[in-house]
């Protein structure tokens, strides 16, 4: 995964207010639910493919701070092999 990391293809969206706010509405809700990371994941998810014109087919990674008042998501699409790859090394 550290070649992921090192990846210069992010893709920078700014989020609306609300978007924002229900996502640290979701994080802080969630703090001590295992399936906190599952939920947010799958808003931001949503918010791809229904506002930025994602394929609900792709792979994708978000990075986003919840204390920078910038609202910025940072978007990074994962190639299939890449994916499939890890998902063999975690069985």
């Amino acid at each position: 995964m550290g070649t992921i990391k090192k990846s210069n293809k992010d893709k920078v969206y700014v989020l609306t207010d609300r978007e924002f706010d229900y996502l640290k509405i979701l994080n802080l809700s969630l703090q001590y639910n295992v399936f906190k990371d599952k939920v947010i994941s799958g808003f931001l998810y949503y918010v791809c493919t229904n506002k930025h014109g994602y394929d609900e087919d792709v792979n994708l990674q978000f990075e986003i701070d919840l204390e920078d008042d910038k609202k910025e998501l940072k978007v990074r699409s994962l190639p299939k092999e890449l994916v499939e790859k890890a998902i063999e090394q975690q069985g």
